[in-house]
């Protein structure tokens, strides 16, 4: 799960805040102090927490909003539920619970595999009665062994509508859609699966794909079809792609792009790709290029990925500015990126303290007698 050793570090630093006595602590959902079970849970919670520990082995502790949040789950009808999976009620609702969840360690699946698991137990295991199915279905399942989530039909479906209506609306000629070939869902599902690396696809994949769609004013068959045609369906490729991309897989629109954290935002070029990512701490505009160069000035040198490394950390860049960071991340670059995430937040736990005044992390020496920042 991606964003695990972010949530880790922030519970962690929460707990370190009930200790130091702090009334009002930043909001963390997995916490069992702020959140506790207010009366038993439902046997429907019951049996929703069985069915996801043969899924995710990892879960530990749960808490009053994972129950609260798994209730109005249960409150949406099916067709809500699919329909906002990716964007809506309930992503939102769905994203809560997971970031509620303690885990004994980082998580086998991927973030969007939970929510879709989650989204089927309460489905199929809960509403349908179909917990045997769903184990034989899923269980090892080699979709999930190898992605590290699923693609379910109706997810699948729904995704193709929306590429189904768009493709009819870039059509040249008078062309239209017309009917699909049982190939085309199966090269359609191919492509959701490859994600981002869908940009190294072949021209001839593609092409492939869209020849398995039946269409209505074919200008000719294409077993007719001559170099003269080749720049309408090359065309027709880059934009096939490029769509795929900039709608990650057909789950936003682009004129609805998905919020961005108000500390941390990408900037885009105008076709979509990502150019560079922004921070913004302490009221300056951070960069990678702009970290790297306060880092060589002072005396620092590690090459771009090792910068990027420390970047994509996601701790302030008031702490990464250190002798004492640069030092230990020194010791630790030879490690994989799981392992120097989950040593970087031990030495966070170990080496700084929260500020009684701004509430983030600093070094001892940054931080008064009175437990305030010296500056």
């Amino acid at each position: 799960m991606e964003w695990y050793h972010v949530w880790n570090a922030e519970y962690i630093n929460h707990k370190q805040e009930h200790d130091l006595g702090v009334i009002e602590p930043e909001e963390c959902l997995a916490c069992e102090i702020c959140n506790p079970i207010e009366r038993e849970v439902s046997a429907a919670f019951k049996k929703f927490w069985d069915a996801l520990f043969k899924f995710e082995d990892t879960i530990l502790m749960y808490n009053n909003v994972t129950h609260k949040e798994l209730l109005n789950l249960l409150s949406m009808d099916n067709r809500e539920r699919e329909d906002t999976i990716h964007k809506g009620k309930c992503r939102n609702i769905v994203d809560r619970i997971i970031e509620s969840i303690r885990y004994r360690q980082q998580p086998k699946m991927k973030e969007k595999g939970l929510r879709i698991i989650i989204v089927v137990i309460v489905r199929d295991c809960i509403e349908g009665n179909l917990e045997n199915e769903v184990f034989d279905r899923l269980i090892g399942c080699p979709e999930i062994m190898e992605h590290g989530y699923i693609l379910e039909d109706w997810d699948v479906e729904n995704r193709f509508q929306k590429f189904w209506e768009w493709y009819d609306t870039i059509l040249e000629n008078n062309m239209r859609v017309g009917r699909i070939l049982p190939e085309v869902m199966v090269a359609f599902r191919k492509f959701l699966y490859m994600e981002e690396s869908i940009a190294k696809s072949s021209d001839y994949e593609i092409f492939n794909f869209l020849i398995g769609i039946g269409y209505k004013k074919l200008p000719v068959p294409f077993k007719e079809l001559k170099e003269e045609h080749k720049p309408m369906w090359d065309r027709y490729i880059l934009k096939v792609r490029q769509k795929f991309i900039d709608t990650r897989q057909f789950t936003k629109e682009l004129e609805d792009p998905e919020s961005a954290s108000p500390e941390s935002y990408e900037l885009e070029d105008s076709d979509g790709s990502i150019h560079y990512e922004i921070k913004i701490e302490d009221n300056v505009e951070w960069t990678v290029e702009l970290l790297k160069r306060k880092i060589e000035e002072m005396g620092g040198r590690f090459t771009d990925k090792d910068i990027q490394r420390m970047w994509d950390l996601k701790i302030r860049i008031e702490l990464i500015l250190t002798e004492d960071f640069l030092g230990t991340f020194f010791e630790l670059m030879g490690l994989s990126d799981e392992k120097l995430k989950d040593e970087i937040n031990e030495w966070l736990t170990k080496e700084t303290l929260i500020c009684g005044n701004c509430r983030n992390r600093k070094l001892p020496d940054m931080i008064a007698d009175i437990g305030q920042c010296k500056n």
